[in-house]
């Protein structure tokens, strides 16, 4: 299934300003070219096969409407500047959340001449999708963060997050941070997570952190098509008595594992902190509600809604009328995603895809703010490593659920936190 579809009424309340600070040259390298003197261009094309169905349609669905809302705002206030004002058009198709279809897909939008890929999206199938994306030579922008979808080293693949295993530090040193602010000592830790990408790298991570810090680690790998019944591992984990559950789950899982968590009303004495999965989605908010009040998980973004940056403020608002869900989690890192095509195609005055992996390589800046586009999402800056396309400024953001609103609690001092996390 193929998506046209325009969100109403996005960017009434934008600045016409954003064509301004695209066009401006900067020292860190995110400035503008001048308007190319080759053929007119009316519109660039974004290509993004995405999980609109299967198992990761949680994540793939309000991502896509997130992308989008992106884009009409930069349309709107005036499109590419250094291709006289041409637009963004984000090809937007249904993968199913299947390696195979997006193989098809991004075949199919190679030929027809689209100038960068934002998708796919999970990490096991933007994996499988990497030789493609390499012979075809059109550049891939992305969140997804297992460590393996960067790992050939293709110079063509780039995402605005860090590799997996950085986001596995990030969540051990926020533990061991929280747990030494709180004065607490643990001994076992389990760690719980899907044996596919990226649950296999961020698990693998946290149990080398555990382990170097002298907790035992009761790791728990499961199939996630064929685990529906989480209560044997519930069961396992209190009967091992883990002082804290962390790991990697996705959204039908992560919703099933806190239900069978609830049924058998057992909580470790530390509680609960995951890294990215489907624990930040509003969706899991509402499905487990009270039960997993004061879990904290890694994400991508704080909720937007909060954002003091007018831009991504209306924005989100835009995602909550069309949705009815706070704009966080995997749909907050979309106006990243797009800011950083913008930027780049905006600095390579042309659609040519070559161009714009060059345009890519060479975008940097040390904060939001900074940001060539005033719709940059996520903590941190952008500097992408120059051997495999990591983004070696990301940093994420720690969110705690608290009576069905994110709270962020990033710094482990912060009076914001409630814990433990269960």
């Amino acid at each position: 299934m193929r998506i046209r579809r325009r969100a109403v009424g996005v960017v009434a309340a934008l600045s016409a300003g954003v064509l301004a600070l695209a066009a401006c040259s900067s020292s860190d390298g995110g400035g503008g070219s001048e308007p190319s003197d080759g053929p007119a261009v009316e519109e660039v094309v974004i290509g993004a096969p995405l999980p609109l169905s299967g198992p990761g349609a949680g994540f793939g669905t309000p991502y896509l409407t997130a992308l989008q809302l992106t884009v009409d705002a930069i349309n709107e206030a005036g499109g590419i500047e250094s291709l006289g004002g041409a637009k963004l058009r984000l090809d937007a198709v249904d993968d199913a959340s299947d390696a195979t279809r997006d193989a098809q897909l991004l075949q199919q939008m190679a030929a027809q001449g689209v100038s960068v890929f934002a998708g796919p999206l999970l990490s096991a199938t933007v994996i499988n999708s990497v030789p493609i994306i390499t012979r075809a030579e059109i550049p891939f922008v992305g969140p997804s963060l297992d460590s393996a979808v960067t790992d050939p080293e293709s110079p063509w693949m780039f995402r605005v997050v860090n590799r997996a295993d950085a986001w596995g530090d990030q969540a051990f040193e926020w533990i061991d941070a929280t747990l030494k602010e709180q004065g607490v000592t643990i001994e076992k830790i389990g760690v719980v997570g899907i044996n596919v990408p990226p649950g296999t790298s961020t698990t693998e991570r946290m149990i080398a952190g555990a382990e170097a810090a002298g907790w035992e680690a009761v790791n728990i790998s499961y199939d996630q098509k064929a685990t529906t019944d989480f209560a044997p591992i519930v069961a396992q984990l209190a009967q091992a008595d883990v002082d804290l559950v962390t790991g990697y789950q996705n959204p039908n899982d992560a919703v099933l594992f806190a239900q069978a968590v609830a049924a058998q009303d057992w909580r470790p004495e530390q509680g609960f902190v995951w890294i990215a999965g489907g624990q930040y989605l509003s969706s899991f908010g509402e499905a487990t509600g009270a039960s997993t009040n004061h879990w904290v998980d890694l994400s991508y973004a704080a909720d937007l809604s909060a954002s003091p940056v007018p831009e991504l403020e209306a924005i989100a608002a835009a995602f909550q009328e069309e949705t009815g869900q706070p704009m966080v989690g995997l749909a907050a890192s979309a106006p990243a995603i797009i800011t950083v095509i913008a930027a780049a195609i905006e600095k390579a005055a042309s659609p040519d895809p070559a161009k714009i992996a060059d345009a890519l390589r060479s975008l940097e800046f040390s904060s939001p703010e900074d940001a060539p586009f005033p719709f940059y999402s996520m903590r941190g800056g952008l500097s992408f490593n120059e051997k495999n396309g990591d983004n070696l400024k990301w940093e994420g953001t720690m969110i705690q659920w608290q009576d069905g609103v994110q709270m962020d609690v990033s710094d482990p001092s912060s009076d914001e936190l409630i814990w433990p996390a269960r």
